[in-house]
C-alpha cells in the first residue's frame, strides 16, 4: 500500500479502452501514462494499477490481456507475422519508460506501479498430443462422468496445450508447456475413445486431466484445494488451467513473477482470479517474489464474492496460516455490489446498511475500496455496473472515509467512448468525472484526516472528519442523499462548539454531465450561507436529493 498518508490508487485502464481513448492524442496507453505522471502527482494519485502487460492470445492488438499467451513477452517479440511486437497498450520499451516516469527522478513524488498478474491460465496454444481426461459438469465440478454409456468414461483428448514460444527462442525462459502442466481445459481439438474419434457439443464440459506422465510423483491430477467452493470446486475458470500440484509449474511461475517484478521495478501486484488458485500457492508465490525483489511488494487480490465471509477466510489463509504468511489485501466486492444496488433502487435502498457487511467495515486495513472496475463496467454483461448518478456519492464514500485504500476507475475520471461491434452497443460512453474527483482528491489529502464520526438514516448518511491530525486543515462534514428531489439533513456532532460551517460544494449528475456546485446552493435555503453547530457541537447538515455535499468549518479553506 502507498506509504503516503491517505494514499489513492488509479486503475489505469478499462475493458473498452479504445486506441483513441479520451486525451490519447495518438499515444499508446504506456505513452499516455508516461506523459501523465506529473499530472497524477499534482492531483494526488499515489499508485497506478496497470493492465496485463504480456502478449495475449486472441485479437492481440486489442485484447485487454487476460487471455495470456506468453507471460514473458511484454511487447518485445514478433509472433506469427505480426508487423509490430506491441500489445494493445504499447511496446516493452514504452512500458519501461512509463514506469520510470511514474517513479520520478528522485526529486519528484514517487508514484507506485502495481501490475496485473494472471497466474491462473494460458490461452492460444497449439494442438498437443492425446492426454487422458474425464468430463466434468461445468456447474458442478464434483460431478464427473465416470462409467459406461453416452458421453461417459475415461477419454483421450487433444487440447491446445502446447506452448513453445519459438518467437522468444528461449530468452528469459526455456520452459515448454504441454498437457501435463495443466489440470483442465474446456476447449479441445478432438476426443478419442474406444477407437473412435469425435467431438462433444461445444462448451458443454470441462475436461479434467487424470494423470501426470509415467514416473512423475504425484501420479494423479486433481483440482486444487483452498479455492472457492462455488460450483463444488472453482479451480477451473478459463483457458488451459495451471496445475499447481506440479512442482515444475509452481517453480516456473515463481521464476516468472520474480523476473517480471524486477524487469519493471514494480511496487506491487494485483492478483487476478485468486478464488480459482490455491491460497497456499498465492502465499508461496508472494513470498518468493518479495524475496527475489527484496521489496515488501503491495498485493491486492481479486476474490469476487457478495459477502465478506470468504474474504475473511482467504485473507486468514494467506496472511496468518501456513509457513511464512504473507500480507495481502482484497478488493471490497461486497461494498461495490452495495453501490450497485443503491444506484438501482435509489430511495428504496436503506443507507443504514451501506456501512455494514463490507470488508471496509469489518477489516479496513485489508480492504481496497472501489466504485467500479473493468469486470463490472457497463457492457460487461453482468448487469452490475453502478449507475452514473450515484458515482459522486460512492466516490465521496470511499475517498473521504477513514477506512480502506480507495481505487479510482480510469473511465470514471477520463470518460469513455461508445463501443459498437456489428451494430451492437457493447459499452455506452461515460461522462468524465474529472472535476468532482479532483475536488474529492484534494479534500482527501487536506481534510479527510483524524477521527471519523459516522451517522446514517434511511436515505441520508454522513460523516465528520475531525481533523486534529498532522496536515489536517480543519473539520469537514460530508452528506450523501438518495432521496432524489428532496433535500435531507442528518444530525452530526463535529466537536466544534457554536461554530459556523460553510457549504463548500455539492456534487451531482445533470443532463449536461457531472457538475460541482461551489457557489450558493439555493435549495438549502438560509443554510446556503452556512450553518452553525450548537453548544454541544451538533448541527443538521444538508444534501440535495441524489447528491453529495461537503461542508467545511469556518476559517479554513481548500488549497489548490
Amino acid at each position: 500500500m502507498s506509504a503516503n498518508i491517505n494514499g489513492v490508487m488509479l486503475q489505469g485502464f478499462h475493458w473498452f479502452l479504445k486506441p483513441d481513448f479520451p486525451e490519447s492524442r495518438d499515444r499508446s496507453l504506456w505513452q499516455f501514462l508516461r506523459d501523465e505522471a506529473n499530472y497524477f502527482r499534482t492531483i494526488g494519485i499515489d499508485a497506478i494499477w496497470i493492465p496485463p502487460a504480456y502478449k495475449a492470445a486472441f485479437n492481440r492488438s486489442n485484447s485487454v490481456g487476460y487471455d495470456v499467451y506468453d507471460h514473458f513477452d511484454l511487447g518485445e517479440f514478433f509472433r506469427n507475422g505480426e508487423i509490430t511486437p506491441r500489445t494493445k497498450y504499447g511496446t516493452k520499451t514504452e512500458l519501461v519508460e512509463a514506469v520510470r516516469s511514474l517513479h520520478g527522478d528522485g526529486s519528484q513524488k514517487y508514484i507506485q506501479v502495481y501490475a496485473d498478474v494472471v497466474l491462473n491460465h494460458k490461452m492460444g496454444g497449439q494442438e498437443d498430443d492425446y492426454w487422458q481426461a474425464i468430463r466434468v459438469e461445468k456447474d458442478n465440478r464434483s460431478s464427473e462422468r465416470w462409467g459406461d454409456g453416452f458421453e461417459q468414461g475415461v477419454i483421450e483428448i487433444k487440447a491446445y496445450t502446447k506452448f513453445d514460444h519459438p518467437e522468444r527462442g528461449g530468452k528469459y525462459s526455456s520452459f515448454h508447456w504441454r498437457a501435463k502442466h495443466f489440470d483442465s481445459v474446456d476447449a479441445i481439438a478432438e476426443i478419442r475413445q474406444h477407437g473412435n474419434v469425435f467431438h462433444d457439443p461445444q462448451d458443454k464440459y470441462i475436461y479434467r486431466f487424470l494423470y501426470n506422465e509415467s514416473g512423475y510423483i504425484p501420479a494423479n491430477k486433481n483440482f486444487e484445494s483452498w479455492v472457492s467452493t462455488e460450483k463444488g470446486n472453482y479451480d477451473y475458470l478459463t483457458g488451459c488451467d495451471f496445475d499447481y500440484g506440479r512442482q515444475d509449474v509452481c517453480e516456473e511461475m515463481k521464476s516468472w513473477g520474480g523476473w517480471f517484478a524486477k524487469e519493471l521495478d514494480l511496487d506491487g501486484v494485483r492478483l487476478d482470479a485468486v478464488k480459482h488458485i490455491s491460497a497456499d500457492y498465492i502465499r508461496e508465490w508472494l513470498r518468493h517474489v518479495r524475496w527475489q525483489t527484496g521489496k515488501n511488494l503491495f498485493a491486492v487480490g481479486e476474490y469476487i464474492a457478495g459477502s465478506t465471509e470468504p474474504l475473511h477466510a482467504y485473507a486468514t489463509r494467506v496472511t496468518v496460516e501456513g509457513e511464512h504468511p504473507q500480507p495481502i489485501t482484497l478488493f471490497d466486492f461486497p461494498l461495490c455490489f452495495k453501490f450497485k444496488d443503491a444506484s438501482r433502487r435509489g430511495e428504496g435502498f436503506d443507507l443504514r446498511t451501506l456501512d455494514q457487511g463490507t470488508f471496509m467495515a469489518e477489516q479496513p486495513a485489508l480492504a481496497v475500496t472501489y466504485v467500479e472496475n473493468h469486470d463490472y463496467e457497463y457492457g460487461r454483461g453482468f448487469n452490475s455496473h453502478v449507475e452514473e448518478w450515484f458515482k459522486p456519492l460512492a466516490y465521496a464514500f470511499i475517498l473521504l472515509r477513514e477506512r480502506g485504500y480507495p481505487c479510482i476507475f480510469f473511465p470514471d475520471y477520463y470518460g469513455s467512448l461508445d463501443w459498437v461491434e456489428n451494430g451492437t452497443l457493447w459499452h455506452r460512453a461515460q461522462n468524465p468525472g474529472r472535476e468532482y474527483l479532483d475536488l474529492l482528491l484534494k479534500l482527501r489529502k487536506q481534510f479527510a484526516l483524524g477521527e471519523e464520526r459516522y451517522y446514517a438514516d434511511r436515505n441520508v448518511a454522513g460523516w465528520v472528519r475531525m481533523g486534529f491530525f498532522p496536515g489536517a486543515k480543519g473539520a469537514m462534514a460530508v452528506v450523501i442523499n438518495t432521496a432524489y428531489g428532496a433535500v435531507k439533513a442528518v444530525g452530526m456532532n463535529t466537536g466544534r462548539f457554536n461554530k459556523r460551517f460553510y457549504h463548500l460544494a455539492t456534487l451531482k449528475l445533470t443532463e449536461h454531465g457531472f457538475v460541482v456546485v461551489r457557489q450558493r446552493y439555493d435549495r438549502y435555503g438560509d443554510k446556503a450561507e452556512g450553518l452553525w453547530t450548537d453548544a454541544n457541537g451538533w448541527a443538521d447538515f444538508l444534501a440535495d436529493g441524489g447528491t453529495a455535499s461537503i461542508w467545511i468549518e469556518d476559517g479554513v479553506g481548500l488549497e489548490g
